[in-house]
């Protein structure tokens, strides 16, 4: 991975530098690392952990990306109808003549409300990575001392009968949606987690499931490789929780019509 982010880190940070024109992380970063060297602050920022950082930005994001989509396809294999809803919605604002893009997204509030549910049902983080008490801390009537590692369990949140309804196992991406169609959101929609520590590729990771799922639904129609059964819904789990490997046929919609 650091080798794969060398040559960005290379161009952004100094090929291209432009202290006038920070529009980038590396750009700013490296513009802060200058400044404190200069100034003769104390300071852990370097080169190094710049590749670091860099590395855990994409590693979160396409992590995220790739088995969010894994279970996105998955589920519109299960769920004919509702794919077919995302390719209406797409078709009907976006057509078929350009690629939908992030200007789009608000226009999109079915297929917003389709990756919601898949994040939220897929849970592909379960447990949350370690998190660390700064300080004593008393919740519920337990004592978490100085320097205890949690690990905060997403499921109890994301599958919580009191903000999901009597299923909250049942698939519905119009739980995501008002009584006018609009796109909703409560508090308890959690998958990145929260706070200071939540995921560090959750922006990233946002635009590219919008951008490769819709780019993905506005061409192609996802149908079993196996018209007799379907792939199995049941996670396999490790560092996230994935689907098991499975076939799928991608038929260009232009060939159906």
């Amino acid at each position: 991975m650091t080798n794969f982010v060398e040559p960005f880190i290379k161009r952004k940070g100094y090929d291209e530098f432009n202290e006038d024109n920070l529009d980038n992380y590396i750009a700013r970063y490296v513009h802060e690392m200058r400044r404190k060297l200069k100034n003769g602050e104390q300071t852990t920022m370097n080169e190094e952990n710049l590749k670091k950082i860099v590395c855990d930005l994409f590693g979160a994001g396409m992590e995220t990306t790739t088995t969010i989509l894994k279970w996105a396809i998955l589920y519109f294999l299960h769920y004919p109808d509702i794919q077919e809803k995302v390719y209406q919605e797409i078709e009907r604002e976006v057509g078929t003549e350009r690629k939908p893009n992030m200007f789009d997204k608000n226009q999109l509030s079915y297929l917003n409300a389709f990756l919601l549910e898949i994040q939220r049902i897929s849970s592909i983080v379960p447990l949350n990575v370690p998190h660390l008490c700064t300080d004593d801390l008393t919740i519920g009537g337990y004592t978490l001392p100085k320097g205890t590692q949690i690990l905060a369990s997403l499921d109890s949140i994301l599958f919580d009968k009191k903000v999901w309804g009597i299923n909250p196992y049942s698939f519905k991406p119009e739980r995501f949606l008002d009584e006018k169609g609009k796109l909703k959101c409560p508090d308890e929609f959690v998958p990145f987690s929260m706070g200071k520590r939540a995921c560090a590729g959750e922006g990233i990771a946002k635009v590219e499931m919008f951008l490769f799922l819709s780019m993905m639904v506005q061409r192609f129609k996802f149908l079993p490789a196996d018209s007799s059964s379907l792939p199995s819904l049941t996670a396999l789990f490790g560092i996230t929780a994935v689907p098991a490997p499975y076939k799928v046929r991608a038929v260009e919609r232009k060939l159906l019509e």
